[in-house]
């Protein structure tokens, strides 16, 4: 397992999800177990959420997005031209890239591999720097990022398929989390006999902590991820009512994220069924008591 030096020393890139899946779940593991690591953690989280809360209502010149996009697009043609391509027969052309301490990042393009806090940060100086006055503008670019992220964040906790840290009924599993977060949690219940809880870990959605539970249903895979509700998601995210449900829904990589609300938490749905049938299963869905 790793130590607490490594993980301190790498605790942005857990946070915004740039670890590769194996890394990710060392992480994890030692967090399960250490409570000062979580405490420091839980530091990262809320500093960085008050960077884009505080970004949250930053300016920006018309076509200011476009040129950063297009920036980092060059910065990446730049790399490629720069790099020898390495032989297929190399096993190492499989493997992410290492960072410090052998610690195994995921190869993200230039775009995407800036931090959303740090993106927010620059958009608002860059813009203050290029408007020259104290002026506001109702452009909300730090919300509209962390919404992005928090929708992609959940359908990649669902795409990798991370094993369950524990297993056992509904009550046991929430016992398990006690302690483990901030917040309590409780897995949800849905009405359909052909649906049942498979297990759950601790895990994260963009840079808050979560609980992430994994449920089969008719023979598919659902993950539910639960965490603290980000602020201005109604600002980037559909608002609509299925069988009398209200949620809020977004879409990531080709999946409908649906979300609700139960005890002040979100509970975010991704899985591999279509979108109309997870929509329905999420306003089906209801604690477990």
């Amino acid at each position: 397992m790793i130590g607490c030096e490594v993980l301190r020393r790498h605790a942005d890139a857990f946070v915004d999800g740039e670890l590769d899946p194996d890394t990710q779940i060392e992480f994890e593991a030692h967090l399960a177990e250490c409570g000062p690591c979580r405490v420091h953690l839980s530091f990262e989280r809320s500093f960085k959420q008050s960077v884009k809360e505080a970004c949250v209502e930053a300016p920006a010149p018309s076509g200011l997005a476009s040129r950063i996009r297009l920036a980092l697009d060059t910065e990446d043609t730049r790399r490629a031209a720069a790099e020898p391509a390495a032989p297929v027969s190399d096993p190492q052309t499989a493997r992410s890239p290492l960072g410090l301490a052998g610690i195994r990042l995921l190869p993200m393009r230039a775009r995407y591999a800036v931090p959303a806090a740090a993106a927010a940060v620059a958009l608002a100086v860059i813009a203050a720097h290029e408007r020259g006055d104290g002026g506001t503008q109702d452009v909300a670019l730090g919300t509209a990022t962390a919404g992005t992220s928090i929708f992609e964040d959940i359908v990649r906790r669902h795409s990798h398929e991370h094993p369950a840290e524990v297993q056992g009924e509904p009550t046991q599993i929430a016992s398990w989390f006690r302690g483990k977060l901030e917040f309590p949690v409780r897995p949800v219940a849905f009405p359909s006999d052909d649906a049942h809880l498979v297990g759950a870990r601790i895990s994260n959605v963009s840079n808050r902590e979560a609980a992430a539970f994994y449920y089969m249903v008719g023979g598919r895979r659902v993950t539910v991820m639960v965490f603290e509700p980000p602020a201005g998601l109604d600002r980037v995210a559909q608002h609509t009512s299925v069988r009398g449900r209200g949620m809020y829904y977004g879409r990531a990589h080709g999946h409908t994220v649906p979300v609700v609300e139960y005890e002040g938490l979100s509970y975010a749905f991704a899985g591999d069924l279509d979108s109309r049938s997870l929509m329905r299963l999420a306003a089906s869905a209801r604690l477990d008591r």
